[in-house]
């Protein structure tokens, strides 16, 4: 029997909810993650989300679980509590039944607002039999408390309450329904299973905490036949780290500090492609602290083409353990200035660069098996040569077979070509450099060798000095104010003049409808003052905007900016099966050097979507080019031609 009940309330200071809902929680799979985490700290066993079929007026979210549920009271002094401490109120950080919370902040529940208006809650307590049942409205939330100094108490609608039952006291748990959803992308079950996944460490804990989608269980993300090496359990007894404990192909250890961590890397067969799985994610209590990284190496170290093959996950639970959180609201990074943190980031910086090189050295061990077998067609060949030189060539195959971002096909021909050359007297000196490679970095070797089989130093140093010529041709356009459709095209014919890694991006014509509608939806009045130039490489896309002259890049325009990526990122993977990422160049004449402005520029950079002025632009692709012309000359230095191309650069993009 339903009866009267008091009304519920919710204090809070201004427009907080807006910030700790909407603007951390605009992805379903991160605002969905922090309600799943609330069910795992309310002893759930089972959660399932339910996904629309299909988004529209009455598309819903639903969010179920069996956890222990809350009274009435605990309804307004704990969930309508904004920033209540579940720890501090129990003395630890364990739930009632043991497991180690996730929250830790008491604002996860207002995550729903970030995709949807409204927020229903009906829950039956565990302990009492209660079952409450209200509805939070993000509109009026907000627009009721638009001021940041008033903290006054809104009323919250409360649709049903029935008092304490025994009888009722096993249909615990909590259903949370998200409506009105601001979604216009219907959700992907299959994806969204795999991106939940990612965010949690729950696998081994499955048959305490199952978590469905549309009824399947999430699973792991992992596709074992595609993992070449897995490590600790690949490590041979004179590779494994002192101190390392294997067990289920897991590495336990002790960092410097004492504090335990669990960890398992992998390497791919082949580069992995995927944002979400390309790097090393931390995790805490289970949940995740930080998005794949490389624990903040930039590099110089050896290996470094396998991190585009490295994926891994480590358990650290002593950081969500801290007086002083570190890690932020949002769950996507973990604050590694702190003293607390470092220790981590210093094991994972030497555990990734030692794993890299055993990579390399396998991978290496492979390409000289296969050549050792490609060798039999050639072996009449090189029996023709005397001794010495075969020595020399032998050596210079196995130098290649060390560049591990060749395929077999490509070796075979870069093969074929060496004993062809060799045999007709040519490229002599260079295949003797080879064979004297052990130490050459891989990457330069490649960028000699890739394009056109052999090739000088030399001649690599007059490309990249073209490109630097080319750069500086820009630069004196840009000075000139020459801003509109022709430095646009001139950068859609040359993108490597921006940045060398775009030196196989095109220009992509397949997306421009879509790139204009979803433009119009985000910009709306300012859509005509847009230049946008599509560009992609394989499962990439790249949007590269273009601010118009004479206009500085202030809040509004990354504001504007940032919505208008999202929402292409979201509308691309939807219908574009082919691209699975897609990245944000804004480029401004200037920047407002304002601190908040810099710092959404820093906070964008990790979800794809960068900003820079046209001197960060191009001063940055210039350092890349030049470092490689260093590399270049230091092969030669004392060649006069070398000599010739180290003066200065002159401006020419006609």
């Amino acid at each position: 029997m339903s009866i009267a009940v008091p009304h519920l309330e919710i204090r809070f200071r201004g427009r907080v909810i807006e910030h700790l809902g909407i603007d951390m929680y605009q992805s379903p799979v991160a605002a969905i993650a922090e309600l799943v985490s609330n069910s795992w700290d309310a002893d759930s066993r089972k959660v399932d989300v339910t996904l629309p079929g299909k988004i529209g007026t009455n598309a819903q979210i639903v969010i179920s679980d069996d956890g222990e549920g809350m009274t009435l009271a605990q309804c307004q002094n704990r969930y309508l509590n904004v920033g209540y401490d579940r720890r501090k109120d129990r003395g630890n950080d364990r739930t009632s039944e043991g497991r180690p919370m996730m929250g830790r902040k008491g604002i996860g529940k207002f995550a729903g607002f970030g995709i949807a208006r409204f927020v229903t809650i009906e829950t039956v307590s565990k302990e009492t039999g209660e079952r409450t049942v209200f509805r939070l409205d993000a509109t009026q939330l907000i627009e009721d408390a638009d001021s940041y100094a008033e903290s006054q108490p809104l009323t919250v609608e409360v649709l049903e309450y029935d008092e304490p039952n025994e009888g009722r006291k096993e249909q615990h748990g909590t259903i949370i329904t998200l409506s009105d959803l601001s979604l216009k992308v219907t959700p992907n079950a299959a994806q969204f299973r795999t991106s939940m996944a990612r965010r949690f460490l729950l696998m081994e804990r499955a048959d305490e905490f199952q978590v469905n989608v549309n009824g399947e269980p999430i699973s792991d993300s992992e596709d074992v036949e595609k993992i070449e090496f897995s490590f600790p359990a690949d490590y041979t007894d004179d590779q494994l780290p002192e101190g390392v404990i294997v067990e289920d192909g897991w590495g336990i250890e002790s960092l410097s500090n004492g504090s335990k961590v669990r960890w398992r890397f992998v390497f791919y067969k082949e580069p992995i492609g995927e944002e979400e799985l390309t790097g090393i994610s931390v995790f805490s209590h289970h949940k995740l602290a930080q998005r794949p990284f490389l624990f903040n190496l930039s590099g110089g170290f050896g290996g470094q083409q396998g991190t585009s093959y490295l994926s891994g996950r480590v358990e650290a639970d002593f950081l969500d353990e801290q007086k002083r959180d570190l890690i932020s609201t949002e769950r996507q990074r973990v604050n590694w200035e702190m003293e607390a943190s470092q220790p981590l980031l210093e094991w994972g910086q030497a555990r990734v660069k030692s794993l890299l090189r055993i990579w390399q050295s396998l991978r290496s061990k492979a390409k000289v098996d296969a050549m050792r077998k490609r060798m039999t067609p050639f072996s009449v060949r090189l029996g023709k040569l005397e001794k010495p030189e075969r020595k020399v060539v032998e050596k210079a195959l196995t130098s290649i077979a060390r560049i591990t971002s060749l395929n077999d096909d490509q070796f075979g021909e870069l093969a074929e070509a060496m004993l062809t050359a060799w045999e007709g007297g040519r490229l002599r000196g260079l295949i003797d450099d080879l064979s004297e490679a052990d130490t050459m970095d891989a990457d330069a070797l490649v960028k000699i060798l890739a394009e056109s089989r052999v090739m000088s130093a030399l001649h690599a140093a007059e490309h990249v000095k073209s490109q630097l010529n080319l750069i500086a041709g820009l630069e004196e356009r840009i000075k000139r104010r020459e801003l509109e459709n022709e430095v646009r095209d001139y950068i859609a014919e040359n993108p490597w003049l921006v940045s060398p890694r775009w030196e196989t991006f095109r220009v992509e014509r397949s997306v421009k409808a879509l790139v204009d509608e979803v433009a119009k939806e985000a910009y709306g009045e300012y859509w005509d003052a847009r230049m946008d130039l599509v560009l992609s490489s394989g499962n990439q896309l790249l949007v590269v905007e273009f601010m118009r002259p004479g206009l500085k890049l202030d809040w509004d325009h990354l504001n504007r900016y940032e919505r208008y990526v999202y929402k292409l990122q979201l509308a691309t993977l939807a219908r574009y099966s082919e691209f699975r990422s897609v990245s944000g160049l804004l480029v401004a004449d200037k920047i407002e050097k304002a601190t908040d402005v810099l710092a959404k520029i820093d906070d964008m950079r990790p979800r794809d979507m960068d900003a820079t002025d046209w001197a960060g632009l191009l001063g940055r692709a210039k350092k890349q080019w030049e470092d490689y012309f260093d590399i270049l000359f230091a092969r030669a230095p004392e060649d006069a031609r070398m000599q010739s191309l180290a003066g200065p650069t002159s401006g020419d993009a006609s």
